[in-house]
């Protein structure tokens, strides 16, 4: 083998090593993030993503971003528990009459999740369910959980509960002057 073949070889395999680091880190293959021990698929946070920025009328004010999608499917659960128990609850059908008129027919799980989210939050503003304390000790729940985000969405902080996007090692910025 020649020198010039021998780094071709060694350039792909550096590549191969990278692009399955960014795939499978913590939370795996086809794993957008492991929240204690259950798995948000990508391809399920997509599917939400795509189908809650199609809707018209808009479901939230600004589009959806992976990051923004993760964060969300990442706290539903929690928030959704937490505001049952003050007596704001909604379910699947209501998520599901919530999407037909916003063109959604038939929305995946992640949709409807998203579409819970944001009704139960809404509802429980609205109600005056959700006060200074409740937020204190949902943030305390959020803190509490374990996430392994796929770094190709960022990671998990704790202290915002949501996942934030982070700059791989790495990677340095480049001034200006450069």
């Amino acid at each position: 083998m020649t020198l010039s073949v021998r780094r071709s070889v060694a350039a792909l395999a550096v590549g191969a090593a990278l692009v399955a680091a960014g795939c499978s880190g913590p939370a795996g293959p086809d794993r957008a993030a492991v929240v204690d021990g259950q798995v948000i698929s990508e391809t399920s946070m997509q599917s939400g993503m795509a189908e809650v920025n199609r809707m018209e009328p808009k479901l939230l004010q600004a589009p959806l971003t992976p990051t923004g999608t993760v964060t969300a499917l990442v706290q539903a659960p929690v928030v959704l528990t937490y505001l049952d128990s003050k007596g704001v609850r909604v379910s699947d059908t209501v998520a599901q009459k919530a999407a037909a008129p916003r063109g959604i027919a038939d929305p995946s799980d992640s949709t409807l999740e998203i579409i819970k989210l944001a009704t139960a939050i809404s509802l429980a503003q609205t109600d005056g369910k959700f006060t200074a304390d409740d937020q204190a000790a949902l943030v305390a729940q959020l803190k509490a959980l374990k996430v392994d985000v796929n770094p190709r969405y960022g990671s998990y902080d704790p202290n915002t509960a949501s996942v934030q996007l982070t700059t791989p090692g790495w990677v340095t910025a480049q001034n200006a002057a450069q």
